[in-house]
């Protein structure tokens, strides 16, 4: 299909004035972040969460509708289908946040440990793809939260990366099946992020200082700047981006794998 461009400013391109949205996450973190983004942007957005005090807070500051309900489930993503239906009539565009990262030593990591990562990182991913992409107009966007975790082997969760590298690639085949219609889907990749968590860390943990200067950019990354890239992508101005999976972790990944850059830097410090 051939879409029009936003006529007018140019500043209209990174606009969601009378676009809906469904934020599949959004009691905490870059759910709340993202929601919040959306609304700014001049969207609407339901939220959903399973957890009810959450969701119904941002809900609230937001001025928006909310849903508690387990996005891992068929009937819960059947009841954001009808909430959707039943608040905006129309649903433009679909962000899933959800996912956990589930600590554990590979020699002790078994099949029931796997199927765990996989229902908690991938179930809501299949359920919201096959389930609601078919419902949504020409046009409309969808976004997943992968991590950077998908490109490269953990030594602390072994199945995390496995999911979320199952994760860029049903992206994908979501884009190549609904990319007609016009409808793209993409995914970001955060790298560490400066959570509530990491913050008490930061402040009182070297380990955790130290972790803050990997990054090109020599900080972790705030959960406003994942939102800010989502919001990105579900406007028009991402127009001609799907498929794709945009990493957002300050240059992380760009860094010397071997260890020879820093071997060296430290030669030329003490020359």
């Amino acid at each position: 299909m051939t879409e029009e461009s936003p006529a007018g400013d140019p500043a209209n391109l990174f606009r969601l004035d009378g676009r809906t949205h469904l934020v599949l996450g959004a009691g905490s973190g870059i759910g709340a972040e993202v929601s919040a983004t959306i609304v700014a942007l001049g969207g609407q957005v339901l939220c959903l969460d399973a957890n009810e005090q959450a969701v119904a807070e941002v809900a609230r500051r937001l001025q928006m509708p909310h849903l508690v309900a387990d996005a891992t489930t068929e009937d819960g993503i059947a009841a954001a289908s009808a909430s959707v239906r039943a608040e905006f009539g129309e649903l433009n565009g679909v962000v899933d946040i959800i996912g956990r990262m589930l600590p554990a030593e590979i020699s002790d990591y078994g099949l029931d440990q796997w199927d765990a990562d996989f229902d908690i990182n991938l179930r809501h991913a299949i359920l919201a793809g096959s389930r609601l992409a078919p419902q949504l107009p020409d046009g409309a966007s969808m976004v997943f939260v992968s991590s950077v975790a998908g490109s490269h082997g953990s030594l602390v969760s072994p199945g995390y990366g496995p999911t979320k590298a199952a994760l860029e690639v049903w992206v994908k085949q979501l884009a190549a099946r609904y990319g007609r219609r016009g409808i793209r889907v993409n995914a970001v990749a955060p790298g560490l992020f400066l959570s509530p968590r990491m913050s008490e860390r930061l402040d009182r943990d070297p380990a955790v200082a130290e972790l803050a200067q990997r990054p090109l950019l020599g900080r972790f990354g705030r959960p406003e700047e994942v939102a800010a890239t989502i919001g990105f992508l579900l406007s028009p101005a991402a127009g001609y981006i799907t498929a794709s999976t945009i990493p957002v972790e300050g240059g992380g990944l760009s860094q010397d794998s071997t260890g020879l850059d820093s071997m060296n830097s430290m030669r030329l410090n003490r020359s």
